[in-house]
């Protein structure tokens, strides 16, 4: 079955990290990734890509409603959450991607989407949107 469209502020954005884990392990649908997807505006390779895919497997695991699980359930479960954060942030998803691609000096002067491909990249760029959110330069 298939869920109806929504946009990341729509889903339930998993603040905890071990509750974030916990789900991942338990896995997420298909749809998930296509919301996010329609949501980011990047895209499918791109995405499958960041979560380390195959743009085919996202098919595949679509038609046999197959969950993600793991790494890549994780990774579309940081995004999901960086995504929310950084569309309260700033105002809208056009502004905040237009953010990720500007080199910042607090991320070695790269781009924030070049690190969203790691969990650990993720949590850089969250760590980057939560220091301007407090109104220290990024």
């Amino acid at each position: 079955m298939n869920a109806p469209l929504a946009t990341v502020a729509d889903l339930y954005v998993v603040q905890d990290d071990l509750a974030l884990v916990g789900k991942a392990q338990e896995g997420i649908e298909a749809w998930y990734f296509e919301n996010l997807l329609k949501h980011s505006g990047f895209r499918k390779n791109d995405l499958a890509n960041l979560v380390g895919i195959d743009p085919k497997t996202v098919d595949n695991y679509r038609k046999s409603q197959k969950k993600f699980t793991r790494d890549a359930a994780e990774k579309l479960l940081k995004l999901h959450r960086l995504f929310a954060l950084g569309d309260d942030l700033f105002g809208s998803t056009a502004e905040f991607t237009d953010w990720l691609a500007i080199s910042s000096p607090g991320l070695n002067n790269q781009t924030p989407l070049s690190l969203l491909h790691s969990v650990s990249g993720i949590m850089e760029v969250e760590k980057q949107l939560l220091r301007l959110a407090h109104g220290y330069a990024a």
